[in-house]
């Protein structure tokens, strides 16, 4: 049930409220060129502007044209200024219902290099990676776009497949949190949390009034669809009094009397579970035992997601 409840929450979040993607619509638009790390006040003489400030751009303008070729999405807008370093393009929005058409040059920058997960990426040494590339200095508005039924199972897949993850290290994730909880070291955003910290992380989303209500409640579905996900997999791990302990016991009953039959053996009944039941009061005490520690560092050391 918690895997079809996890399913049916994720075709709601991705079929009815959509995920979030960036548009064509300027959000922002950086005033001065500051490399990374740097400050620099707008108002001083060392303020150089970008050159989407240079050629008048404003929030709220949406890119129809970039360099003569039609724009039809964010990302492919990004590759194409990222490869137009010191190349002077025209460049068309809408603002107001009415076109414009400007130039701009790009100028080569470094910029962050961000990996599949969204973060900044980091060398081998642990520095954070960044990428000469062309930079114009805006921003793109986010809007939540509904999506095709036949991306909820590879999102539900991929869910599940980073939450058994998560559950195959547990006992390594449970050490960190143990090791955080105690000392000053910061706690890992992917590890464990309890009721207590999922409930922490709804308070926090449902706060926040700066973000639209809309965008509010996705979060929370896509919330407990990861719950719902989570508790699944946890589940299903082959330990009594876990219902995949009680999954294991019925598999081994049902291969050991397929195999007196495959020799002609008398049927050997059915598997005495009780006699597990040593192995089943070490697994509940060491449950309890993650749940107080969860419970305490999501009081004393919470997880922040937002920032």
């Amino acid at each position: 049930m918690n895997m079809l409840i996890g399913l049916a929450l994720t075709a709601v979040l991705l079929m009815g409220f959509g995920i979030a993607t960036q548009t064509t619509t300027i959000a922002d638009v950086s005033k001065c060129q500051v490399a990374a790390g740097e400050t620099v006040d707008p108002d001083s003489a060392e303020c150089k502007l970008t050159p989407a400030a240079a050629a008048g751009l404003l929030p709220n303008d949406v890119i129809t044209s970039f360099d003569g070729k039609a724009v039809t999405s964010w990302e492919e807008l990004t590759g194409w200024i990222r490869a137009s370093a010191d190349k002077q393009v025209s460049i068309t929005v809408e603002r107001d219902g009415v076109p414009v058409t400007t130039t701009v040059t790009p100028v080569l920058s470094a910029r962050p290099v961000v990996g599949v997960d969204g973060r900044q990426a980091k060398n081998d040494d642990g520095t954070l990676q960044y990428q000469d590339v062309g930079f114009l200095g805006i921003g793109a508005q986010t809007a939540l776009v509904p999506q095709p039924a036949s991306t909820v199972l590879p999102m539900a897949g991929e869910n599940i497949k980073q939450i058994t993850g998560v559950v195959l290290n547990l006992p390594t994730r449970v050490a960190g949190v143990a090791q955080a909880a105690f000392s000053e070291e910061p706690r890992d955003p992917n590890g464990p949390i309890s009721v207590v910290g999922v409930g922490r992380v709804a308070g926090e989303v449902a706060a926040m009034e700066q973000v639209p209500m809309q965008s509010r409640v996705a979060t929370l579905v896509g919330l407990l669809a990861g719950l719902n996900f989570a508790l699944a997999v946890f589940n299903l791990i082959p330990l009594l009094p876990l219902d995949g302990g009680h999954v294991a016991g019925a598999l081994y009953e049902g291969a050991r009397r397929r195999i007196a039959k495959l020799f002609g053996r008398p049927d050997p009944g059915a598997f005495d579970i009780a006699k597990l039941l040593p192995v089943t009061y070490v697994v509940a005490v060491l449950l309890m035992g993650m749940g107080a520690l969860l419970i305490y560092a999501d009081i004393v050391k919470p997880v922040n997601l937002f920032g």
